[in-house]
């Protein structure tokens, strides 16, 4: 017992040692009624990987007082400078802040900062780059090696004098150091020369130091050729520098080769002067969102599905007010769902070239939900969208569909299903009976069919049951597949038919699975790698990862050759 009040005193002796060094650092805390514990009145701020909490304004003030002075004083940076990094670097100053013991007196905090820096030199890009707007997680890698103190790179410091004077906030400017860091290496002049040309091109100062921050690229290499190609084509229709401006935003970045293919595009399929200014000014996004490239996609878009210059000049015309890139979006899901439902190219053409600007305002369900929920085929949802595309409204994300009343050919599908299995030898309600009507898919109107072309092949129709029997889903497939399938095995490699009696589960894998594991150990035999009685069971049933352990790697170039019919059978 002794013990334990002993450790006890202990952990109170060290709390209370805890909370007077939190004192000094500026730190609030308050007592928790009912008990002895104090705890920070403050929520805990993360810093990197370390937490630490609020500092007091007045210690802050302090601080940040001490940090100028040394900053400016000491170091011999310009005020400015000097002054933004003591007030916008909070991450930084918090960081000093937490490693200053000397003192156990508030009122010396920003003597010990000042002792602190003295002793213990800082890499001043880090709140250099801080006060540019950076996170430390960002800044990390854009810290100059071999390098600690900011006078050691005059080039910076000259051409962040010459942003600075031209209007350009040092929050601003963080994005251009970002997006264009090669802009603070440049020799004396060189940026000077590169916004005067821009000047020389007509734009005023206000509309200038937006663009330098919209678009950092145009102060690097050749970029200004391109901005000066767009500049021209919008003031020959009547779009002048204070409107281009107005259409950018700080937050994105612009490639101005992007923006004037966009542009050249919309002139090529007919547009005049007036209209492409009036389509312009409507929706800058066209030009402006991804650089344009969410519209050219659009127009490839159009153009595979078989419009017309005319027809996409009209389109563009008739456009809402949307963002492009979901525009395009979901024009793709829809073109996705009609492909899954297994409608035909020509159809969904159709579709898309009458209904293009409502479809592209909507988001369809996924094809899977769409089933399910409305409880039909493909081939009845196919006939529904041909018949009244805006159907489709109905089906977006968000609204609740309900299942499409029954029209009874389910039922009678499920009839002529029962009837092809009564005739091949099923016993009426028997488990095998319901099996195979589940890995039935597709009409019961199709199995005859489907039955009597594999009789046709030349096979006996007591064996043709039987493989049914063994494995029904040969029957899932159309009769052009399987015919495809028998040519490959019975013709071009020499099976005899008896061999779809021994193993009729062949015929239910896909035709590029039996092309490639037969070429392979066609290849392997010819190297002397495999046996030449191993069985078509043994070759196709397999998994693709004992195949390739068990037969691909028998010989050193097995892999390689592996991949190669791969790219092959696939192209």
């Amino acid at each position: 017992m002794s013990g334990l009040r002993k450790s006890a005193g202990t952990l109170f002796d060290i709390s209370q040692s805890l909370l007077r060094n939190l004192s000094f650092h500026g730190l609030h805390v308050r007592r928790i009624r009912g008990g002895n514990a104090e705890v920070p009145n403050h929520k805990p701020l993360r810093i990197g990987l370390q937490e630490a909490f609020w500092v007091k304004p007045t210690v802050r003030k302090k601080a940040e007082a001490a940090m100028l002075d040394y900053f400016y004083g000491t170091r011999g940076l310009q005020f400015l400078i000097a002054e933004s990094m003591s007030k916008n670097a909070p991450v930084f100053l918090e960081n000093v802040l937490k490693k200053i013991n000397g003192s156990t007196d508030v009122a010396d905090v920003a003597q010990s900062i000042s002792r602190y820096l003295r002793f213990h030199p800082v890499n001043e890009f880090e709140p250099f780059l801080e006060s540019l707007g950076f996170k430390q997680s960002e800044y990390c890698n854009l810290l100059p090696a071999g390098k600690m103190f900011l006078n050691e790179d005059t080039l910076l410091l000259e051409n962040h004098d010459v942003l600075c004077n031209y209007g350009i906030g040092r929050k601003k400017m963080g994005k251009i150091y970002k997006e264009a860091i090669a802009v603070f290496g440049y020799g004396t002049g060189v940026l000077a020369s590169k916004i005067q040309a821009y000047e020389d091109m007509g734009l005023n100062k206000s509309c200038l130091s937006k663009l330098m921050v919209c678009s950092p690229s145009i102060l690097i290499g050749d970029k200004n050729v391109e901005f000066a190609n767009v500049l021209e084509i919008l003031k020959s229709v009547g779009l002048g520098d204070n409107w281009l401006v107005e259409s950018l935003s700080e937050k994105e970045s612009y490639d101005w080769s992007g923006v004037h293919r966009a542009l050249n595009f919309l002139r090529d399929i007919g547009f005049h002067e007036d209209e492409l200014c009036g389509l312009i000014r409507k929706h800058p996004r066209l030009i402006f969102e991804s650089s344009g490239k969410w519209t050219l996609m659009l127009v490839g878009f159009q153009t595979k599905l078989g419009s017309s210059k005319s027809e996409i000049r009209s389109f563009f015309q008739q456009l809402t007010r949307i963002e492009v890139e979901t525009f395009v979006a979901n024009l793709r899901r829809c073109f996705l769902f009609l492909k899954d439902i297994e409608m035909k190219t020509d159809d969904i053409g159709k579709i898309f070239r009458s209904d293009s600007l409502w479809l592209g305002a909507c988001s369809l369900k996924k094809t899977g939900s769409l089933l399910n929920n409305l409880n039909a085929g493909k081939k009845r949802l196919c006939e529904i969208i041909l018949e009244n595309p805006e159907e489709m409204k109905k089906w977006t994300l968000g609204s609740r569909i309900q299942p499409l009343p029954d029209t009874g050919e389910e039922i009678k599908s499920k009839m002529m299903k029962t009837r092809f299995l009564l005739d091949i030898g099923y016993e009426e309600n028997s488990k095998d009976m319901d099996r195979a009507i589940k890995n039935f898919r597709g009409r019961g109107s199709e199995l005859r069919e489907r039955y009597d072309f594999i009789v046709s092949l030349g096979l006996n129709e007591k064996d043709v049951r039987e493989m049914v029997k063994a494995s029904p889903q040969i029957l899932c497939q159309g009769s052009e597949i399987v015919k495809a399938k028998v040519d490959y095995l019975v013709n071009k490699l020499r099976y005899p038919l008896s061999t779809l009696v021994n193993f009729p589960s062949c015929l239910k894998f896909t035709l590029e699975r039996i092309k490639l594991r037969l070429s392979m150990y066609s290849w392997l035999k010819n190297n002397g790698k495999a046996d030449h009685e191993l069985a078509l069971s043994t070759l196709l049933a397999c998994s693709d990862r004992y195949f390739e352990t068990q037969y691909v790697t028998r010989h050193p170039d097995g892999p390689k050759h592996w991949e190669d019919l791969k790219k092959q059978i696939q192209s």
